[in-house]
């Protein structure tokens, strides 16, 4: 955290009732605009508390009370473009629900302002522990979690095989996608979430046959 960041240690009264509360959604909502609009402006190296309170008209306070830090407020507006990309745990078909999910988050990174809070969170965390610590306990772990549940679903109905290692497959899928996000060498859109997919599908799934005398044994 640099110092222009740090939390401004001074106390505001905080109001009741539902009036009070709705003028806290407000701010709220006005302090994240101000952020995606800063970021959209001046990108992530020029990205301050001081700027964003300044445009959403409240003081470094209000932001620091609800985000103790820049890492949190990033993880906020990252979270937001969230939920449209969930895994399906309880999928039936596990080539289906990656197909689906892989193609969804690069759909999803084709949005140029979520793809810039993304690339700042990661360089936020790079240099502040705490925010690589929310990273890994907000948005990495549960999403992993999801994956590996799902992969082991397959496994129980013998659509993988039993040697798979779940993790590497994880990796595999998904460190491209960063790595094309990250340095932007080459095009993440659907063709290349389609091309990664059919080589991972090479060594992940049984063939029908094989599959079937995997479970009658």
């Amino acid at each position: 955290m640099t110092m222009q960041d740090t939390p401004d240690q001074s106390s505001e009264p905080v109001e009741q009732g539902p009036r009070a509360r709705r003028r806290r959604q407000q701010t709220h909502d006005a302090i994240l605009e101000a952020a995606r609009e800063v970021l959209r402006v001046h990108g992530y190296a020029r990205f301050a508390m001081e700027q964003v309170a300044a445009l959403a008209g409240v003081s470094k306070t209000s932001i620091y009370r609800r985000w103790p830090s820049k890492g949190a407020l990033l993880i906020e507006l990252y979270m937001e473009g969230l939920p449209d990309t969930a895994i399906v745990e309880d999928a039936a078909s596990l080539k289906s629900e990656l197909r689906r999910y892989l193609v969804s988050t690069v759909e999803r990174v084709q949005d140029r302002e979520w793809r810039t809070i993304l690339s700042s969170l990661v360089a936020e965390a790079q240099y502040d522990q705490a925010t690589a610590t929310l990273l890994r306990d907000k948005v990495v772990l549960p999403r992993r979690e999801s994956g590996l549940r799902l992969l082991r679903k397959a496994q129980e109905r013998g659509e993988i095989a039993a040697d798979v290692d779940h993790d590497i497959v994880l990796d595999l899928l998904f460190g491209p996608v960063w790595y094309r996000l990250l340095f932007e060498h080459a095009e993440l859109d659907a063709d290349f979430a389609k091309r990664l997919l059919a080589q991972v599908e090479k060594m992940l799934f049984v063939p029908k046959a094989a599959g079937k005398a995997a479970r009658g044994a």
